[in-house]
């Protein structure tokens, strides 16, 4: 694997801030630390954004300062451009998209045709799929931390075509991947669960830009999907005729609060004899530091599986084995989706424990005799 040290960071933002000033701005990091790498994040400066802002929050203008504007296949060219220029300083280059939550794109884009007649006649589309189109046509690795789908039928097929990989959608760090944990471990007791009420609260930017529900309704689609595959797993328990859980999401902007995320949880569940039981959680969060040492981990897992093969061929177009890392996981095949915690983490170590030459785990204890 790459060593993280080794890494050199670039990217784009609707803001022209430094990353110091950004830091400043977003009140993560302690000051005493800001201030000392004050002459390294001064250095730091944005490229010009592409940005299509009917697909985000209309309270984002105030950001907008820092775009390049053109038609879809100027936009695309502009970014294949700064790849390029990425590509003559390293080894390789992988975009990660971690900005604001756009709103779905409807229809979608259901074939390679189709893609590219929307990108000929100019068609508005959200700014991720510009992105992931440049990484795609560069050949580079392209992971979307964001809900939105990115990942439309057409552009996996044209990732396809091109050689290029793909990893997401949208990063599971606290509430969420909590939540796949304890669906597993409710149903996998035997337990019916019921109901499942997520209310959040924060006050970075992330937040503010889910205010507006168009955005919202991204992220809440991203979130529902995480108990199907508890569900799925216990046909007893969820019969074809009674598989519903009541599931709500809830998330408000609170400027206050910052980058502390504030994440209640309402687990209620069917027990013996008509009783419910009922686990509420707190939790309490630094969001983008919990979110951070995921996208380093995905892009070193994610540049390893670029370089692996199965009896020879390449693995994707989509890094299924990423899934670990997102919310609603993207791969190859429907049939396949797993959003379990601990299927999708057991799946991840016994790859890579194969691909080491190490004798993947064995939970029957067979050899044991018992």
């Amino acid at each position: 694997m790459v060593n993280p040290i080794d890494f050199e960071i670039s990217g784009w933002d609707i803001s022209n801030m430094n990353m110091f000033d950004a830091c400043k701005r977003a009140h993560v990091l302690e000051p005493t630390l800001v201030n000392a790498l004050q002459k390294d994040l001064e250095k730091i400066v944005p490229l010009p954004a592409v940005l299509n802002q009917a697909f985000i929050a209309a309270n984002q203008s105030d950001r907008v300062d820092n775009v390049y504007t053109g038609t879809n296949q100027e936009c695309i060219d502009k970014l294949r451009k700064d790849i390029q220029d990425q590509k003559a300083k390293v080894d390789k280059v992988i975009v990660l998209w971690t900005a604001n939550t756009e709103m779905f794109l409807l229809p979608e884009i259901k074939d390679i045709n189709d893609l590219k007649d929307r990108i000929g006649r100019d068609v508005a589309l959200p700014s991720s799929v510009l992105y992931c189109i440049a990484a795609i046509e560069e050949g580079v690795l392209y992971l979307n931390g964001s809900p939105q789908n990115t990942f439309h039928p057409g552009v996996i097929e044209y990732a396809k075509e091109k050689g290029a990989f793909l990893g997401g959608s949208d990063f599971k760090s606290g509430q969420t991947r909590f939540k796949t944990m304890m669906s597993d471990f409710l149903i996998g007791s035997g337990i019916r669960l019921s109901s499942v009420v997520s209310y959040n609260h924060l006050g970075n930017n992330d937040g503010k830009n889910l205010q507006e529900d168009k955005c919202f309704q991204s992220k809440k689609i991203s979130k529902a999907g995480v108990l199907d595959d508890a569900v799925k797993s216990n046909t007893i328990l969820y019969p074809e005729d009674n598989k519903h859980i009541d599931h709500e999401v809830v998330i408000k902007y609170v400027p206050f609060v910052q980058d502390s995320k504030r994440a209640l949880d309402e687990y209620s569940s069917s027990i013996f004899m008509n009783g419910i039981n009922t686990i509420s959680s707190y939790n309490i969060c630094e969001d983008s530091l919990l979110a951070t040492p995921l996208m380093i981990d995905m892009v070193i897992l994610g540049e390893l599986f670029t370089r692996m093969t199965i009896n020879d061929e390449a693995m994707g177009p989509v890094l299924s084995y990423l899934s670990f890392f997102f919310k609603a996981p993207s791969t190859n095949h429907d049939e396949y989706v797993i959003n379990s915690f601990s299927r999708q983490r057991e799946c991840l170590v016994n790859l890579l424990k194969a691909a080491a030459g190490i004798q993947p785990d064995d939970s029957t204890l067979l050899a044991f005799k018992f």
